[in-house]
């Protein structure tokens, strides 16, 4: 029992998480605090901190009345954003941002759904160990966006934390439908098959081993 759990932790070890939905800022590098705009809903990166002339300027327009010239950051730039906020570590901060954008999303009743955020959502639950409401995020998204294979190979993964190597076969299955090229999917189907191989060629020396020579009493 206790080697089939660490062998199914291998095959968890091995899985390919897939490339985020949006490309991501370095995560090695350190990330800059985002400004949230209540009155817009809006995104904006922290201004880097200003020394010399540029501090006193600034000094001077404290005098004037307050205006917000910063560019609003795009949907993809703010799950950009996340995703390396979830790739250091900092998914608890991710979690607050993607709950401000939504918030923000509702109040403006903007038409659709920002799916890369709702992608990342899962990924920050998931990395917070609260797994089973990342899978009822993806596994909702296999059903309103099944030509997606980012949710399907995600599922996978988490199926196969669990030791449910059939449904995470399945889902892997459903990905490469999705995208036959979808590199995450097809490799991790590959250590799942090998693990499924495995337990059957166990099984298969267990059976021999209680099968009676031939002759025997």
């Amino acid at each position: 029992m206790i080697r089939s759990f660490f062998s199914v932790l291998a095959v968890c070890a091995c899985l390919a998480a897939g490339p985020a939905f949006a490309a991501s800022p370095d995560a090695g590098t350190g990330l800059p605090s985002l400004n949230f705009n209540p009155d817009t809903g809006a995104f904006t990166e922290a201004p880097p901190p200003e020394h010399g002339w540029q501090a006193f300027a600034d000094l001077l327009k404290q005098a004037a009345p307050s205006t917000d010239t910063a560019i609003p950051l795009t949907p993809e730039q703010v799950s950009g954003h996340v995703a390396a906020l979830i790739d250091a570590g900092r998914a608890d901060e991710a979690l607050d941002i993607i709950g401000k954008q939504k918030a923000a999303r509702d109040i403006q009743a903007a038409l659709g759904v920002d799916v890369q955020l709702r992608y990342q959502e899962g990924r920050a639950l998931a990395a917070l160990g609260r797994h089973d409401e990342a899978m009822a995020v993806w596994r909702q998204m296999t059903t309103d966006y099944p030509e997606l294979p980012e949710p399907w190979n995600a599922l996978a993964i988490e199926y196969a934390r669990q030791g449910r190597l059939q449904l995470a076969r399945d889902a892997l299955d459903m990905a490469l439908v999705s995208d036959p090229s979808f590199a995450p999917a097809l490799e991790n189907l590959g250590h799942v098959q090998m693990r499924l191989a495995q337990e059957s060629f166990a099984r298969a020396r267990a059976a021999g081993d209680k099968t009676p020579a031939p002759g025997a009493q």
